[in-house]
């Protein structure tokens, strides 16, 4: 059963008020900073790289056995994150830059491991999405009560959407030069509001009271 619990923290309230002043700062922030490989994108790996650390970390501390399979998910997801925001692997092979300063690297169909790419993260895709719906089911018949943080989920939908609709489509059309740090800005921000939830998600079990009477 999931159980969306309200609680707005201390830490969530900081990291709020960070991506306001980051947002409003957006404009006065060198363009070339969102660049790929550049400041932002590689900050963006470095929180995944540390949430994927922290989801195998709670994988040996987790009270419930059974959440295990929720934190070998996250990991997955984490790592297959961090080798989105690295191009798969592309930003290992610069060729130039182009006009505007911008690095420029070969197609991800050059690379010499393309050929096992894609099979690869279907499958660890599948992994992660089997391991979550297979511990749900458990959960279900175990009696296991998902609490999951709803303000830090709220804050991840949000961003995402932002990042990868709005911004990075331009849909608002006066924030257009400014969109690329915006898009990174929001990001940065999803994936460390993501690894709030996996931090902050806990399992409990519920029991269900019969009373002696009904039992006849």
């Amino acid at each position: 059963m999931l159980n969306f619990y309200k609680k707005l923290s201390l830490e969530t309230f900081i990291l709020f008020i960070l991506l306001i002043i980051l947002l409003t700062l957006s404009p006065f922030i060198p363009k070339e900073y969102s660049y790929e490989n550049h400041l932002f994108e590689n900050l963006e790996v470095v929180v995944l790289i540390i949430g994927f650390i922290l989801s195998l970390g709670k994988t040996l501390f987790t009270p419930l056995y059974d959440s295990i399979k929720f934190y070998i998910a996250f990991s997955i997801i984490f790592i297959l994150m961090a080798m989105r925001e690295l191009s798969w692997g592309r930003v290992f092979y610069p060729i130039g830059i182009n006009n505007i300063g911008e690095e420029i690297f070969i197609k991800v169909q050059e690379l010499w491991y393309f050929d096992i790419l894609y099979p690869l993260i279907t499958i660890l895709i599948v992994i992660a999405l089997g391991l979550l719906l297979y511990f749900y089911y458990q959960s279900t018949i175990k009696g296991i009560n998902w609490n999951i943080p709803l303000v830090e989920t709220i804050f991840f939908i949000t961003l995402s959407i932002l990042s990868q609709c709005i911004f990075d489509h331009e849909l608002i059309i006066s924030l257009a030069p400014y969109n690329q740090n915006l898009e990174e800005f929001s990001e940065l921000f999803a994936y460390i509001f993501l690894i709030c939830i996996c931090y902050k998600t806990s399992f409990s079990k519920h029991y269900i009271r019969i009373s002696y009477f009904k039992m006849f």
